[in-house]
C-alpha cells in the first residue's frame, strides 16, 4: 500500500472500525562544493608583432589581436586587393603576414572572454547534503507538521487480535511518533474522551477534543505520560477532529508546509457530523492534505463509511484484521519513505545531468563558432595570398604562416574548450556521486529504522 504525495496527508487509523499510523520525510539539503572560477588572464600587449606571435606559437595571445580593417562582416574583397597593391614589392613574408593580420583578422575576443569566464562547475540548488544530517531531515526550505488524532471514545475498549484497541492504539501512537523527521512539529490530539458513552453524556464527549502533547522534537516520556492518562470514553466526533486540526495546521503556519494529520479511530462518525465534508475541506484549502484511511477490523458498512471519507480527502483506504496486519501497514508508510528517497535521487540526478549537458552544449557552441569564423579568416589570407601569388610571384613561406596560424588557432580552440568540458563531467561525476551516496545512505537508515 502507498500513501498519498508528498505534499501533506492525512491517515484515518480505524481499530475494529479501525487504526493505522504511517510516516513521512524527506530531505535533501545538500551542500555545494564549488570548483574554483577560472581566473582571466589579462590581455597580451598588442603592439606585439603577429608575425613574432606566430614564431612564439602563442595561440591565445593570437586570438586577442584584432579584429583587422576587413575582419568579420566588413570584409570587401575589392579593397582589400586594393590595400594589397600597396605592399611593397621588397616586403618579407612576415612582413606580408603581419599587413594581412591587419586586415584580415577576425575578432576573436568574445570567444576567449567565454572561455575565461566560463564556469565549469554545475550550480544547482541541490546539492550534496552535511555528513551530520539526521535520518529523514525535512527537505530543505521544508516545514512539517505532525497533528495525530487519537479515538479516545467508550467502543476502544473493544478487544480484536493482539488486544485492546485503545492498548494498539497508543502502543502504535508512541512507536510511530519516534520516526518522524528531526525539526517536525508533532502533537497528540485526542476526542471523545470525555464522559460516557451513554446518551445522557452525548453532548459532552461530542464536543471533546484536546491537545494533550505538542513538541518540535520526540520526547518519549512525556508522550508516553500522556497516553498513560488515557480511558475509553464516550462517543466519536470525527467530522470535528478533522475540522480543529485544520486548524491546528493553520495555527502552525499550514500554508506551505508539509502537513500530515493521523486521525486513529475505531470506526464511524457517532455525533451527527460530516467527516466527508470535513476531511474534503481540508483537502481543497492551502493545507492540501490528503486524507488515507486504514479500517481496522471494519464492517462492511464502516469500510464504505470511511472510504467515502478517503475519497473525497483524496486518499486511499485499506483495511486490516489484526495487529501483524496493522504493523505492515505501517511498513508501508517506510516502503513510502524509502520511494522518496529513489524519486529524489533520481530527479537530482537527473537535474545534474540536464544542467551539465546545457553547460557542455555550451561550451560546443563556443567551440564551432570560434572555429567558423577561423575557418572564414584563414580561408580569406589563403585568398589574399594567391591574389600576392598571381602579382608577384609564389610567396612560399606566406602560404607556411598561414597554415601555422590555422593549426595553432585550431588547436587552441579545441584544447581550451576540451579542458573546460573535462570540468564540467568531473564536476557532474562528483555530484551525482554525492547524490546517490546521500539517497543510498538515507535509505539505509529508513531501514535500520523499520527493522526496531
Amino acid at each position: 500500500m502507498r500513501f498519498g504525495k508528498w505534499w501533506t496527508w492525512i491517515v484515518v487509523l480505524v481499530l475494529a472500525g479501525g487504526c493505522t499510523l504511517p510516516l513521512g520525510a524527506d530531505k535533501p539539503a545538500l551542500k555545494q562544493e564549488q570548483t574554483p572560477k577560472p581566473k582571466a588572464q589579462p590581455m597580451m600587449d598588442l603592439s606585439v608583432k603577429p608575425s613574432e606571435l606566430l614564431k612564439r606559437g602563442d595561440a591565445r595571445a593570437m586570438a586577442l589581436v584584432g579584429p583587422g580593417k576587413y575582419g568579420d562582416d566588413r570584409y570587401d574583397r575589392a579593397k582589400v586587393e586594393k590595400e594589397l597593391d600597396k605592399i611593397p614589392s621588397n616586403a618579407s613574408p612576415e612582413e606580408i603576414y603581419d599587413k594581412l593580420i591587419a586586415l584580415l583578422a577576425n575578432d576573436y575576443r568574445p570567444y576567449v572572454k567565454k572561455y575565461d569566464n566560463f564556469k565549469a562547475y554545475i550550480e544547482t540548488k541541490t546539492t550534496p547534503m552535511p555528513k551530520e544530517a539526521k535520518l529523514a531531515a525535512l527537505p530543505e526550505g521544508k516545514r512539517m507538521n505532525v497533528v495525530i488524532l487519537l479515538d479516545d471514545s467508550g467502543s476502544m475498549a473493544g478487544k480484536v487480535p493482539g488486544g485492546v484497541k485503545l492498548d494498539l492504539a497508543k502502543k502504535a501512537v508512541k512507536e510511530f511518533a519516534a520516526k518522524f523527521p528531526e525539526g517536525a512539529n508533532v502533537s497528540l490530539r485526542v476526542y471523545g474522551h470525555k464522559g460516557t458513552n451513554q446518551p445522557k453524556d452525548k453532548a459532552l464527549s461530542c464536543q471533546s477534543s484536546e491537545v494533550i502533547y505538542s513538541s518540535s522534537r520526540y520526547e518519549e516520556r512525556r508522550l508516553q505520560q500522556a497516553l498513560n492518562g488515557l480511558k475509553p470514553g464516550g462517543w466519536t466526533p470525527l467530522a470535528k477532529v478533522i475540522q480543529d486540526a485544520q486548524r491546528d495546521l493553520v495555527s502552525r503556519g499550514g500554508e506551505g508546509a508539509t502537513n500530515i494529520v493521523y486521525v486513529v479511530s475505531d470506526g464511524v462518525e457517532t455525533c451527527g457530523g460530516d467527516p466527508v465534508a470535513a476531511a474534503q475541506a481540508l483537502h481543497a484549502s492551502n493545507i492540501q492534505a490528503v486524507v488515507n484511511i486504514i479500517g481496522f477490523d471494519v464492517d462492511d458498512s464502516g469500510q464504505r463509511a470511511l472510504k467515502a471519507v478517503s475519497d473525497a480527502g483524496g486518499g486511499t483506504f485499506a483495511t486490516v484484521d489484526n495487529q501483524t496486519e496493522l504493523e505492515e501497514a505501517f511498513d508501508a508508510e517506510y516502503n513510502r519513505l524509502y520511494d522518496e528517497w529513489t524519486r529524489w535521487g533520481n530527479e537530482n540526478y537527473d537535474k545534474v545531468t540536464k544542467e551539465g549537458n546545457r553547460k557542455y552544449d555550451e561550451l560546443t557552441k563556443v567551440e564551432n563558432e570560434f572555429y567558423d569564423s577561423k575557418t572564414q579568416e584563414i580561408n580569406r589570407l589563403w585568398d589574399a595570398k594567391n591574389y600576392l601569388d598571381s602579382k608577384r610571384g609564389f610567396i612560399s613561406d606566406l602560404g607556411d604562416m598561414i597554415s601555422q596560424r590555422s593549426n595553432l588557432l585550431g588547436d587552441y580552440i579545441f584544447d581550451e574548450g576540451n579542458q573546460l568540458k573535462e570540468q564540467v563531467l568531473k564536476h557532474q561525476d562528483e555530484m551525482q556521486d554525492a547524490i546517490l551516496e546521500k539517497q543510498n545512505q538515507e535509505q539505509d537508515r529508513v531501514l535500520q529504522k523499520q527493522s526496531q
